[in-house]
């Protein structure tokens, strides 16, 4: 079986309508490139131009134009772009904001699915696409919904996404859903502090009021069981047809670790449980990024590993940035041959199993026009192009390698909690900046000294899921159910290390604040109960005590966001100088555990304040004492842009050397004997064949800017 890697070819879409020769053309241009498969796209509305008619002559011509030349062919599926004639046979199944404001679609997003009449024509156009493409010996796999969310592809003049979908349809589904959790009106009224007569009467809500809280919550969690379900029913309608071919979907901006799903964003654990491989939206050089930040990128592929993982599926690269980023006005730095080949195999050193390189072709239309193109506008092969092509053909040479390749297991977690990310509606946060940089900076102190960091849903600590972990940090965790409470107390009286930080289960799942913070008694965990905090930009918490290794009395903490501190019988660290008398970090023995607290936003302070913030060292001392160490040491002429990972294929290890930075670097490698023992060696670079030598587990080379060393060893 061959490792998939694509191009993305969407005639007509993002491109001018090509005659049947400049396809042909383009699809003999990507075959001598170096690629095998090609990904093409299907939107309803151009295969369904009249109502109950059906046009598949393009996808069909794609089929057969790519099995002559020797291409496999990955289909994406757009409901999105819907017919023009929907809204004129359903008038009530248009979109709906908050406002009441109705979107009249204008090639996207469509109309509302939860109108029975437009998703039973949905369905009827997926099943006749259906009977159509699996004639075809090369086609290979549906992308069923690319970057999912409530309501796609719209940007109003205002600059406010708007928050959707509040038709009758959509609400009708909400109190259906609403019976299920509440069972009763009355238990629905107590909750919501209301006084509805029936479910009918129930309106979801469109603001936040000022006392309130469990309306909005319950509303973001029936959107992202929507999501999960909606992409379930796409799954079940191609199967009802076609079972022998993978479905997959993928995610947009990265992961939801950055999204906010006030405004319709799934969460990536949930939507990953219902397809065979869950994928992500790679764009290190994007348009609308504020910077180019490798490790940022390398959270992004962990997290799409880690969603997948949690359901034991793969995770793909369902879009990997071809050429330079471009949105409206705004272009950034362009990409290089260089580039495109490093996230490529940046992708699979995170265990990627399938790449799909976005696009052949530069945007011709739109927003984005000018960008993302693997090649020139009149066809030409770029040396992006050349070079991508010849990193697919390596993949493609050593596919069973990179199809069985695990990484090292990770010893430490970090928590994605999405309960805290619905409390930014109540916090009036747009933006999930707050949580995702408190994951972000933790990440980042993990990623700089080496360590192999998965993702854990706080479903997965409900279920008591995450005993394989010696350490689990929950940077910003504020609200927590009661699940999750009794997982955590499991894991951390089983032997785990629990790191939290300030405001942790500050509020619980129903909205409420309880008798004491951390709520459900996880005082006992952590050894005491927060006695006061308050908003900071900045916070020094000096350290009383040598019970962290690396951390003497008399060092500093700076902090930020929060400071608090705690009335606690536990063991006193550190205290702030916001208050002398009670202890802001402490570390506190429960059941076999651990649970360490530190009384401010410990990733925000790393984000602000880097290695200076002493929080590296903080976390760098609690692994230390979980006995958690990384596969490797790393020095480099420049340190922070050399990435290193180890992965098992068979009998066989990967070793992947990254150099993320632009200049030359002289690296050395240390091999934890404790992971491989591999003494003295020879790996050979399956990118350019070269053999590097290792002596007592140890390795010396120099990279050049943006190179990549793929090192198989041989034990």
């Amino acid at each position: 079986m061959s490792f998939p890697v694509s191009v993305w070819y969407g005639v007509g879409s993002v491109t001018p309508l090509f005659d049947e020769e400049t396809i042909k053309r383009d699809l003999k241009n990507i075959k001598e490139a170096g690629f095998k498969y090609v990904r093409g796209w299907v939107n309803w509305r151009d295969s369904e131009p009249r109502p109950g008619e059906y046009d598949f002559s393009g996808v069909e011509n794609l089929l057969k134009t790519a099995n002559d030349i020797g291409l496999r062919v990955i289909l994406q599926v757009y409901l999105e772009f819907a017919p023009d004639w929907l809204p004129k046979l359903h008038p009530d199944s248009l979109y709906v904001s908050e406002s009441g404001s109705v979107i009249m679609p204008q090639g996207s997003p469509g109309v509302c699915l939860d109108h029975p009449g437009v998703r039973a024509r949905a369905e009827e156009f997926m099943r006749k696409l259906a009977q159509v493409v699996i004639k075809y010996p090369n086609f290979y796999v549906w992308d069923l919904w690319s970057e999912p969310n409530v309501i796609q592809w719209i940007y109003q003049p205002t600059g406010w996404r708007g928050l959707f979908c509040y038709c009758n349809y959509s609400k009708g589904r909400f109190r259906d859903w609403l019976k299920t959790i509440y069972g009763n009106v009355n238990t629905l009224n107590k909750a919501w502090h209301r006084s509805y007569l029936e479910f009918n009467d129930v309106e979801p809500p469109r603001f936040v009021s000022l006392h309130f809280a469990r309306d909005n919550i319950d509303w973001l969690t029936f959107n992202i069981v929507k999501l999960k379900e909606d992409l379930e029913w796409r799954v079940k309608v191609i199967r009802s047809i076609d079972n022998n071919h993978p479905v997959v979907s993928h995610s947009h901006g990265g992961t939801s670790v950055f999204s906010n799903p006030l405004f319709g964003e799934p969460d990536d654990w949930e939507m990953a449980s219902v397809v065979d491989a869950w994928g992500t939206s790679f764009y290190p050089k994007h348009a609308g990024r504020v910077k180019v930040d490798h490790v940022l990128d390398s959270l992004v592929l962990d997290a799409a590993r880690s969603a997948a993982l949690a359901s034991g599926k793969p995770y793909w690269i369902g879009e990997l940035q071809a050429g330079q980023g471009v949105g409206g006005l705004k272009a950034v730095e362009p990409v290089t041959p260089d580039d495109v080949a490093l996230w490529m195999w940046q992708a699979i050193a995170h265990e990627a199993k399938a790449i799909n390189i976005y696009h052949w072709y530069p945007m011709m239309l739109g927003f984005e026009s000018g960008g993302y193109g693997l090649i020139n506008p009149d066809g030409s092969l770029t040396d992006r192009a050349r070079k991508a092509g010849e990193t697919a053909r390596v993949i493609y040479e050593n596919s069973d390698l990179f199809l069985k390749a695990k990484l090292i297991d990770s010893s430490v977690a970090i928590l994605y909690n999405i309960e805290s990310y619905k409390w930014l509606w109540i916090a009036q946060r747009h933006s999930s900046d707050v949580l995702s940089r408190s994951i972000l900076g933790v990440y980042r102190v993990l990623f700089n000294s080496n360590y192999n960091v998965d993702l854990v849903s706080i479903r997965q600590v409900e279920g008591n899921l995450i005993s394989k972990y010696k350490v689990l940090i929950a940077p910003l965790s504020l609200v927590m159910t009661l699940k999750a409470a009794l997982g955590l107390r499991n894991f951390v009286s089983n032997g785990g290390l629990l790191l939290v930080d300030s405001r942790f289960a500050a509020i619980r799942s129903d909205g409420y604040i309880d008798s004491g913070t951390p709520a459900y008694g996880l005082s006992e965990v952590i050894g005491g109960y927060e006695d006061g905090y308050m908003s900071v930009d900045k916070v020094n918490l000096r350290i009383t005590s040598n019970l962290i290794p690396g951390l003497k009395t008399g060092d500093l903490i700076i902090g930020s966001n929060y400071v608090s501190w705690l009335n606690s019988k536990a063991n006193e660290v550190g205290v702030s100088e916001f208050n002398l008398s009670k202890p802001s970090i402490t570390i506190n023995d429960y059941g076999k555990g651990k649970a360490i607290y530190v009384g401010t936003s410990i990733g925000l302070s790393y984000e602000a304040n880097g290695p200076g913030s002493g929080v590296g060292k903080l976390i760098e001392g609690i692994m230390n004492i979980a006995m958690v160490q990384p596969p490797v040491e790393v020095k480099s002429t420049r340190e922070g842009y050399i990435e290193v990972r180890i992965m098992r294929s068979g009998a066989d290890y990967l070793l992947f050397i990254i150099n993320h930075s632009y200049g030359d670097q002289l690296v050395n490698v240390r091999i934890n004997e404790n992971v491989i023992n591999v003494g003295n060696a020879s790996i050979k670079d399956l990118v350019t064949g070269a053999s590097i030598s290792i002596t007592n587990n140890e390795l010396q080379l120099t990279l050049r800017g943006r190179q990549v060393v793929v090192g198989l060893v041989s034990i």
